[in-house]
């Protein structure tokens, strides 16, 4: 087992739920590296945990996991500092909702980038180094739409269906091994004023599964140290996931579609 000083390694720290896991490490007494897009707000967020938790050690990168070699300049920052990585949070990801063609294609290239393989990417390079510590603990942050066909929706849940299905295969490659690999599936979180927006929008069904970053975050956090395998936080989204077990799937295609045109128009 190395010695050196271990860190929590979060992506998408500067905003949402990164933001809320990368405080909530920071309170249970860990040092955390905040990796984002190279944005004002990145270091906002670091020299207000640094303000906070003057005797824990924050550090943040920027940079932009959607072009290619970027999870690979990560990797290297952290070796070049001598960062050791204990927890690896896989939080970064990006969202739409619209009729396919309403992106241009350079849009989902980068949404595919960013979803799956920088965090592909990310466990790879870091894998090694968690195998080194008595445990390590892999988050990845996926979502309720990694359980369902979504029109208007498709891409953003079937590359959260990649993750989870990454996730679920991985996890019983290393049931043996020290390191530990938990999937958050969250549904609708208050991340921001565009998505409030676009959850109001919703109705009824998106608010009685509404959650703050912060709830989310303990939430993940406390059943990752537990080695619980998923993650649904709410009683609600809980009961959803097992409505479609029940509901055939063009019905659920219906109903899904219904829900998510409104946020296309």
């Amino acid at each position: 087992m190395t010695t050196k000083k271990k860190y929590t390694l979060v992506t998408g720290a500067s905003n949402g739920i990164g933001r809320a896991i990368a405080e909530n490490c920071a309170s249970r007494g860990f040092n955390v590296l905040l990796v984002a897009l190279p944005e004002p707000k990145l270091n906002e967020v670091t020299a207000a945990l640094k303000e906070k938790y003057p005797n824990q050690e924050f550090h943040s990168f920027g940079t932009n996991l959607m072009e290619e070699g970027s999870p690979k300049l990560v990797f290297d920052w952290c070796q070049n500092n001598g960062f050791e990585i204990d927890i690896l949070v896989n939080n970064a990801g990006l969202g739409n909702a619209g009729a396919f063609l309403s992106k241009p294609s350079e849009f989902y290239f980068g949404q595919m980038q960013l979803n799956m393989v920088a965090l592909v990417m990310l466990t790879y390079h870091f894998l090694p180094g968690l195998q080194k510590f008595n445990k390590g603990y892999i988050l990845n942050v996926g979502s309720m739409a990694s359980f369902y066909d979504i029109p208007y929706k498709g891409i953003y849940a079937a590359s959260k269906q990649f993750v989870r299905s990454f996730s679920s295969s991985l996890r019983y490659e290393l049931k043996d091994s020290s390191v530990k690999i938990s999937l958050l599936c969250p549904a609708a979180v208050l991340t921001n004023p565009d998505v409030i927006i676009r959850d109001r929008e919703m109705g009824l069904a998106s608010k009685l599964t509404q959650q703050t970053p912060e709830q989310v975050a303990e939430y993940a956090m406390s059943r990752l140290f537990k080695g619980k395998a998923v993650s649904i936080p709410g009683v609600v989204p809980k009961f959803y996931k097992g409505l479609g077990y029940i509901l055939p799937q063009r019905m659920q295609l219906r109903m899904l579609a219904n829900a998510f045109i409104k946020q296309s128009r």
